[in-house]
């Protein structure tokens, strides 16, 4: 059942600040893990400034780590109109026949998609084709830059072969270029595995198999999890309280064995938990959210994981435990006799909001004025994140999704 928790007003205006051009990374630098890493330990709200490959050294031994393992597919494609005009097209997320991307781009029949749209007099009932291949795009709906279209195509071949040939990879409007050779090895992590992000989880680019295997050595494990990231990265916050701001929903899962390492770790004497990014965040508070209300309501009263905007926010879930919240996860996965669950999640993460799974966030710099920098406001608690991207900006780290890294943690170690 929806939460109909309502949460305070959290003004737009409290979480921008000038972000200088110059500063935002348009490519990525040589190696991953040479970017900068500032260290923030709320306790004491000192900030460090190291280097990325240093991650390990300052992680607990035998802790966890958490990574968001989807993978960025070529979802820009060109297509033409009837009448020879250039029309761009953005795939975000499948609406039919499920909307597992990962499912529907493994299959070889056509599928309806939700995305973003460019170009004049593209109406209903039109079909756009890409030029140089068999795919077809028929328009079913438009409203403004938002449209879903059906994708259809002749060969026996799955539509992710169909886009790897036709579609580019969706780097950031920012960033003002279109993407190139070196684009297509840099903007993936390397654990990337799982098909179906038009974004991708930048917090895990700097990871390379050297710092992976420092972690390692150190004892700490890695659970991976996934949220493919879609139509809501690119929709920016016009309301001016962001609780009149709609999440869009991303489809979100996780499997027993993640389950498992995750409530092993809570049930030990090192229950740690880094997670990386702001996409696994939201999905590891997401999996709080949902075990939470198992919990508070039992396992009827939510046949699927999905997730309201507000139930951060939802002070009725907040006395659980992260095992017990685990575990009851792990037990409605045993009643449904499956080894992962997906949901739906508008989860938003922001100041006032609970912090159940996390003792320490790895997160890049944010845009002014977006949900990811209230996720960092909510992470960090109050105005703390100004003293972070103050010491950013005048440490000349670079910003975004190419930029520097920082490592927030909240739990003393």
């Amino acid at each position: 059942m929806p939460s109909s928790f309502v949460p305070p007003s959290i003004l737009l205006a409290d979480h921008t600040y000038v972000l200088p051009p110059e500063r935002i990374a348009a490519h990525p630098l040589p190696r991953r893990d040479e970017s900068k890493l500032l260290v923030y330990r709320a306790d004491s709200r000192s900030i460090d400034h190291q280097t990325f490959r240093e991650l390990p050294s300052l992680l607990p031994e035998r802790s966890l780590l958490c990574v968001n393992r989807t993978r960025v597919i070529a979802a820009r494609i060109h297509l033409t109109k009837p009448t020879g005009g250039i029309v761009e097209l953005l795939l975000t997320d499948p609406l039919r026949p499920m909307k597992d991307p990962a499912v529907v781009l493994a299959s070889h029949e056509r599928s309806v998609w939700r995305g973003l749209i460019g170009g004049r007099n593209v109406q209903p009932g039109m079909v756009l084709k890409e030029p140089h291949s068999d795919l077809c795009a028929t328009v079913i709906d438009r409203n403004g830059t938002e449209a879903s279209v059906e994708l259809s195509w002749d060969r026996d071949i799955s539509l992710s072969q169909v886009i790897s040939e036709v579609g580019h990879l969706p780097l950031p409007p920012y960033l003002h270029r279109e993407a190139d050779e070196d684009d297509a090895k840099r903007y993936q992590t390397v654990y990337a595995v799982e098909e179906g992000s038009v974004a991708a989880p930048t917090a895990g680019l700097h990871f390379t198999d050297e710092v992976l295997s420092a972690l390692k050595d150190r004892g700490i494990d890695r659970a991976d999890c996934t949220l493919h990231v879609g139509l809501g990265t690119f929709r920016p916050v016009e309301a001016e309280d962001v609780k009149d701001h709609t999440m869009h929903a991303e489809r979100f899962g996780i499997t027993r064995d993640s389950l498992l390492q995750m409530y092993r770790h809570a049930t030990s004497d090192q229950p740690w938990t880094t997670v990386v990014g702001t996409t696994s965040l939201r999905t590891m508070e997401s999996v709080y959210a949902f075990g939470a209300k198992i919990l508070r309501d039992g396992p009827s009263a939510h046949p699927s994981a999905d997730v309201d905007q507000w139930d951060a926010f939802d002070v009725s879930l907040d006395s659980y435990p992260r095992a017990d919240v685990l575990n009851a996860v792990l037990q409605w996965m045993d009643a449904k006799s499956v080894d992962e669950v997906w949901g739906e999640t508008q989860l938003m993460i922001a100041p006032g909001c609970r912090i159940a799974m996390a003792d320490a966030l790895i997160t890049n710099f944010h845009q002014p004025g977006n949900t990811l920098l209230m996720l960092v406001a909510g992470f960090c608690g109050g105005d703390q994140w100004r003293e972070i991207y103050d010491a950013a900006l005048n440490n000349g780290y670079r910003f975004l999704s190419y930029g520097d890294s920082s490592l927030l943690i909240r739990t003393p170690g």
